[in-house]
């Protein structure tokens, strides 16, 4: 019975520091401005700004120069000055 507990443990201990070694080579870095993006956005994902989604659209706003063009329908214009200012950007219209 104890051979049957220390070989259990033994092949738990080998697949718990096998998981965490594959878990820190495949992980990806995700820029953390998009989940502050997507908290402001509406999350219809009605696809009325011309992308897949809300997320998508947060992905697209943290990758882009300017703003110009992007604009969420069921978000307000104070949403998208508070993109603009997540991004450091010039708000389209903010002026």
């Amino acid at each position: 019975m104890m051979t049957a507990i220390i070989v259990m443990a033994g092949i738990g201990v080998i697949a718990a520091t096998l998981l965490f070694i594959v878990a820190k080579k495949f992980y990806v870095y995700e820029d953390p401005r998009i989940d502050k993006i997507e908290a402001l956005l509406p999350g219809a994902n009605c696809g009325g700004c011309g992308m897949k989604g809300c997320r998508d659209f947060a992905t697209a706003c943290t990758k882009t120069t300017s703003l110009e063009g992007f604009s969420c329908p069921s978000a307000s214009k104070s949403t998208m000055i508070r993109i603009a200012d997540i991004v450091g950007l010039a708000s389209v219209g903010a002026k």
